[in-house]
């Protein structure tokens, strides 16, 4: 009875099963068979390298010899924060050609993805063979003609991988790529921001609609380079500062009106990590910034000695930013400041927002009152 199910219900049932159980099922029988072929269960990988890609299992290279051809989207991931190092002595060279063979088999099917993510690569340099990853990596690559989405999020490469990475995406698929991640791409102490290769390179994706970046990879030059690069494309640009980031160069007010000259649609969004002083965050809260999104987590500790004045910051966003302001979250445990005039003022005069997510003290019972009846006014006018 199994081999007579219809092929759309046996598709969407593999499509819960891991790679394990794929392998099994195509053994009952040839209609499984069959249907595991379905292009649909293969249009997205997810590959744990330092699982996955075992010398004794090498299961992940099988299944993309036999299925790769029908893969669109591929994650590339470490799954594990630590590796012991006997371990590392043991496996990291299988580990290292494991990974280049897999990614050998993939470009050999000529394989042309729509999305490539690497996910958690800071914790590769556990098993000390990324240099010989990142190079069949950039061969892959190269082979690449259509790649629409690229996310490097914590890979904690150093600026001539990232780089190298880059400049053979721009050179394959400059044309196409519309989602960029270079959130923790690029490690902590290295600033890309002036670089001159960097800022050629963000010139060359000229259908950019979604950018992510820390804040030591933007500076005026990043966003002239925007601007000419991917001029009335770019829609989105995520900023994310923290603490720990290099901060000692500021972005002038007139490269944002340049940018917004140029990339009329342009929303920011900023994530702001354990950076809590008014002194260092006005800079960021320019006047021709297009702020649709401002998260905020002040962190638990900070410079005692003086005040962290959030009401001025606050205060800044409101006057800034009323008619773009879209969604704000302001983590500020531990504040003694009262911010409750100023949270209704917020919902108030920012006519856009349509997300408030606080997590603070607010002083007043009054101010949850008039708050819901804002609420209920929005409401009843809607």
């Amino acid at each position: 009875m199994w081999d007579q199910l219809p092929e759309l219900i046996l598709t969407q049932i593999f499509d819960y099963l891991d790679r394990i159980d794929r392998a099994s099922v195509s053994q009952v029988c040839l209609s499984w068979n069959r249907t595991l072929s379905s292009p649909v269960l293969w249009r997205s990988v997810t590959v744990l390298i330092d699982r996955d890609l075992r010398g004794d299992f090498p299961l992940a290279g099988e299944l993309a010899a036999k299925y790769g051809q029908h893969m669109r989207s591929l994650e590339l991931a470490f799954s594990r924060p630590y590796i012991s190092p006997r371990q590392i002595r043991i496996r990291r060279n299988i580990q290292a050609e494991a990974g280049a063979d897999f990614l050998a088999i993939v470009r050999a099917k000529d394989v042309q993805l729509r999305r490539l993510t690497l996910t958690n690569w800071v914790f590769g340099y556990k098993w000390g063979n990324r240099g010989i990853l990142l190079s069949a990596l950039a061969n892959f690559l190269r082979s690449q003609r259509s790649l629409e989405i690229l996310s490097l999020l914590n890979a904690d490469f150093g600026v001539t991988d990232v780089l190298r990475l880059l400049g053979t995406v721009a050179k394959g698929s400059g044309e196409h790529l519309v989602s960029l991640d270079l959130r923790g791409a690029f490690r902590e102490w290295q600033a890309p921001h002036d670089n001159p290769k960097y800022l050629r390179l963000l010139g060359r994706f000229h259908a950019l609609t979604l950018l992510k970046l820390d804040y030591p990879a933007l500076s005026n030059h990043a966003l002239d380079a925007l601007a000419s690069g991917a001029s009335k494309t770019l829609k989105y640009l995520y900023i994310s500062v923290r603490d720990s980031d290099s901060r000692q160069h500021m972005v002038a007010d007139a490269a944002w009106r340049n940018l917004v000259l140029a990339c009329p649609d342009l929303t920011v969004s900023y994530t702001i990590v354990n950076i809590s002083h008014y002194e260092d965050m006005c800079y960021l809260l320019l006047p021709s910034v297009p702020l649709a999104k401002f998260h905020m987590f002040s962190g638990h500790v900070w410079d005692q000695s003086r005040s962290r004045n959030f009401r001025n910051t606050i205060g800044l966003i409101i006057t800034q930013y009323t008619n773009t302001l879209v969604e704000v979250m302001l983590q500020l445990r531990n504040n003694r400041e009262s911010l409750d005039d100023l949270l209704v003022s917020m919902l108030i005069r920012c006519k856009r927002l349509t997300r408030l997510q606080y997590d603070g003290i607010i002083r007043s019972l009054e101010t949850l009152r008039e708050i819901c009846r804002l609420q209920a006014e929005r409401k009843t006018r809607k």
